[in-house]
């Protein structure tokens, strides 16, 4: 097995089943099929009411999830938090904050328990509902610190997107980070979502100043080559910076191109995890797996 894992969010699918509704029952076990085929191996659970909801989730609903994914295959990579729902944390009233907390720890319990690395969400600590921005901050950072022991203690990686407009250098974003203080707690390295980045760094040099950070890597549409180096992206390069860094987490694929129709998502699905697959083969074929050079 290859020391990084190629996977894919629940969320790419969804565009196919907008209507009358997504569900636990029916819906994600066609999406968990619909990847087995693809050739991804691992998948990212997205939370969603219905059809995701650990917070919700019973002991049998774990098992049929866990039996659903043995039938096909797959494994699970990691849950991805911030899909529905999020910035609850930034609420002024302290039992609305409690919540998030609960939902975070329960997203924890989950992963850990379906044999997942990784919990996801995205931060943007700005001022709402009349609050200050010091305080919106201060409870993102709380959020972090009362689930960091958890994650730590079921071996599980908390990686946090930080939006760009609350977080515009990555200095910014390690100050966060080692404020936070927990070897469990780290980076979600967007590669291709520019808005989850630092706008006047370099994908390279955002991986270069944080790179000791990254707990789980997301790339978008990863075969199109055209669109991504109109954003400065070079993925062969940043997997061999990856691999520089040792990295061994899920490469996640959070989205494919939008103007893809349904008929033709599987079809893509396939051509995204054969080009990762050729990449990462070869990268990790051609020299040790210990070597930095």
């Amino acid at each position: 097995m290859m020391p990084m894992k190629p996977s894919i969010m629940t969320r790419v699918y969804w565009r196919c089943y907008s209507w009358p509704g997504r569900t636990f029952h029916h819906t994600l076990p066609q999406i968990l099929k619909r990847v087995a085929a693809s050739g991804y191996e691992y998948v990212d659970l997205c939370e969603f009411p219905l059809e995701f909801w650990p917070i919700d989730l019973s002991t049998e609903d774990i098992e049929f999830l866990k039996k659903t994914l043995d039938s096909f295959g797959i494994q699970v990579s990691g849950i991805t938090m911030p899909t529905f729902a999020a910035g609850l944390e930034l609420l002024p009233s302290k039992k609305d904050r409690t919540f998030v907390v609960k939902r975070l720890k329960k997203a924890i319990e989950t992963v850990s328990v379906l044999g997942g690395e990784t919990v996801m969400y995205g931060i943007c600590p700005r001022a709402v509902y009349g609050s200050s921005q010091k305080e919106a901050y201060r409870w993102t950072l709380n959020l972090f610190t009362e689930c960091a022991p958890l994650a730590e203690e079921k071996d599980v990686s908390l990686a946090i997107e930080f939006v760009n407009t609350c977080f515009p250098t990555s200095s910014s974003i390690i100050k966060f980070l080692e404020k936070v203080g927990s070897r469990n707690v780290g980076l979600c390295l967007e590669v291709g979502n520019v808005r989850a980045r630092p706008q006047k760094e370099t994908l390279m040099e955002h991986l270069e100043r944080c790179g000791n950070w990254v707990k789980l890597v997301h790339v978008n549409d990863p075969a199109n080559r055209e669109w991504l180096e109109t954003i400065g992206v070079n993925l062969p390069e940043t997997f061999q910076a990856l691999k520089n860094l040792r990295y061994e987490g899920p490469i996640v694929t959070e989205s494919l191109k939008a103007s893809i129709p349904c008929s033709e998502l599987d079809a893509e699905a396939a051509r995204s995890v054969r080009y990762l697959k050729k990449m990462l083969n070869t990268l990790f074929s051609s020299s040790n797996w210990n070597s930095t050079e």
